[in-house]
């Protein structure tokens, strides 16, 4: 699986993407998990998330169905 960049990210966002491209068969596993047995979600499963810095929660980070911006 791949993770898309958006913008121009800085060489640290360029390694916690190479770290999440490696780990995200395993991640969305794990939320699937998650949703299985803590939410009772059945017959569906988690195709993809975006990820956004922490420091973008105090901005409005806006998501529709294929992109999400910060702004």
């Amino acid at each position: 699986m791949s993770v898309e960049t958006v913008g121009s990210p800085s060489p640290e966002a360029d390694r916690i993407r190479s770290v999440l491209e490696q780990q995200l068969p395993d991640i969305i596993a794990s939320f699937n998990q998650v949703l299985r047995e803590q939410y009772g979600l059945t017959g569906i499963s988690v195709g993809g998330f975006t990820v956004v810095p922490e420091s973008a929660l105090a901005t409005r980070v806006t998501c529709n169905q294929e992109t999400c911006t910060i702004g």
